[in-house]
C-alpha cells in the first residue's frame, strides 16, 4: 500500500516538543535569545520536520520541484509532481480518500502554487485540508488567509486570522499560550492515534506473515 504502513512516530513526537515551544516562557527556550530569535529557531526546525518527515530520498523530490516554481512555464508540470507526491504517500491502496497526516508538505507546496496561477479556490481547499491535518501548520495558516484576501473574503480572512498563532506582543501573551496549549493537545491526540494504528498494522503484518510461512510449509510438503 503507498500512504499505508508504519509511519514514524519520532516527527510527531519532535514536533509537539517544538509546538511546545512557541510558548516565549518555555522552559527548553534558550534565555540568551530575544522572544523573537527563539521563534525564528523553533520555526525554522518545524519546516525541517515537515519537509523530511517522509525521508530523505521524498524530501529532495520535493525540493527539486520547489526549484522549478521560479519558471512559470513549469508550474503544470510542477502540479503533476505534486499530485504525484500526494498519491504516493497520502492515499492507500483501495482508498480515493486521501490521508494528508502521512506527510501535508506536498499539498502545502501545491497551495502555493495554485495561488500563483490564480487558482485561488482550489488552493483554498488544499489549505482547509491541510489545516484539518495539521491544524498548527503556520504556513497554512498564513496562506489561507492571503488566499481569504484575494478572494475578497473578509469573514474568511478574519476567522482565520483568529485561528493563527497570536504575536509576541506582551498584549498578545495570554492568548498565544493557549493557543500552544490546544495545539500540543491536538497534535498529542494524533500521537496517540498514530500509536495505536502502527500496533494494529504491525499485528496485521504479523499475523500475515504466519500465514505466508504456514502456507509456504504447506505447499512445500504437498509438493511430489
Amino acid at each position: 500500500m503507498m500512504g499505508g504502513g508504519i509511519r514514524d512516530k519520532s516527527f510527531l513526537e519532535r514536533e509537539i516538543e517544538l509546538i511546545s515551544r512557541l510558548d516565549p516562557d518555555h522552559a527548553d527556550n534558550n534565555a540568551e535569545y530575544s522572544d523573537l530569535q527563539n521563534q525564528e529557531l523553533v520555526v525554522s526546525e518545524l519546516w525541517t520536520i515537515w519537509y523530511g518527515e517522509r525521508g530523505p530520498l521524498n524530501e529532495q523530490r520535493l525540493r527539486s520541484i520547489e526549484e522549478t516554481l521560479g519558471d512559470p512555464s513549469q508550474w503544470e508540470i510542477a502540479e503533476q509532481k505534486y499530485m504525484e507526491l500526494i498519491n504516493e504517500q497520502c492515499k492507500s491502496d483501495g482508498e480515493s480518500k486521501l490521508n494528508l497526516c502521512n506527510w501535508v508538505e506536498p499539498a502545502n507546496r501545491l497551495a502555493t502554487l495554485l495561488y500563483l496561477m490564480g487558482r485561488l479556490k482550489e488552493s483554498k481547499t488544499w489549505c482547509e485540508a491541510i489545516l484539518e491535518a495539521k491544524p498548527w501548520h503556520i504556513g497554512a495558516l498564513s496562506g489561507i488567509v492571503m488566499v481569504c484576501v484575494q478572494l475578497r473574503d473578509e469573514e474568511g480572512a478574519t476567522t482565520y486570522i483568529q485561528m493563527g498563532l497570536p504575536n509576541l506582543s506582551t498584549e498578545m501573551r495570554s492568548a498565544r499560550k493557549a493557543w500552544v496549549e490546544k495545539s500540543v493537545e491536538t497534535a498529542t491526540e494524533q500521537l496517540l492515534q498514530l500509536q495505536s494504528s502502527n500496533e494494529i498494522y504491525e499485528k496485521i503484518s504479523k499475523a500475515f506473515s504466519k500465514e505466508i510461512v504456514s502456507t509456504d510449509d504447506d505447499s512445500s510438503s504437498s509438493w511430489q
